[in-house]
């Protein structure tokens, strides 16, 4: 048991020399960092970081600017759906529109409107995503959004799903 003992101690001692020389290195390595050609960059870098009193970034949110109102297709995804069907998803979209604004009608502060997001086809069905805006400001972060599905039969909605 002598013998492996001072085996153990020597192998000891040498993984900790081993290990002081490699965080020596590294010391020295960082300090060399410091003193290259992006130096005096980093060094302004930092000043004007600690001399900066504004708590972090802000955020600016632009006012919309007054344009007319946007259709429900406007803007939304339709590389998958067909025109036909194009069609018959706009004027789903506008009539359920029609239906909030007069369902709310005198309680609303904000006009009731329908964007929708994407819009897919099959040959017989019509599928999209209506985001549903809020009726009142103080509701504004209800606004929803809403997987709609139709069956289009002969060019005309059949019956009608709401997700």
């Amino acid at each position: 048991m002598g013998l492996a003992g001072l085996v153990f101690l020597g192998l000891l001692v040498w993984l900790l020399r081993k290990v002081l020389r490699a965080a020596r290195t590294e010391r020295d390595l960082e300090g060399e960092r410091l003193s290259g050609a992006l130096a005096d960059e980093l060094r302004a870098a930092k000043a004007i970081a600690a001399a900066s009193t504004a708590p972090g970034p802000r955020l600016v949110i632009p006012e919309p600017a007054s344009v007319e109102p946007l259709g429900p297709l406007d803007g939304a995804d339709v590389r998958g759906a067909t025109a036909e069907h194009l069609q018959v998803i706009e004027s789903q979209a506008l009539e359920r529109e029609a239906s909030l604004r007069l369902s709310h009608k005198g309680e609303s502060d904000v006009p009731r409107r329908i964007e929708v997001l994407w819009a897919k086809s099959t040959a017989t069905h019509a599928v999209w995503c209506e985001r549903r805006h809020a009726a009142t400001l103080a509701a504004a972060a209800m606004t929803r959004e809403v997987i709609c599905v139709v069956r289009v039969e002969n060019g005309k909605p059949g019956e009608r799903w709401s997700y």
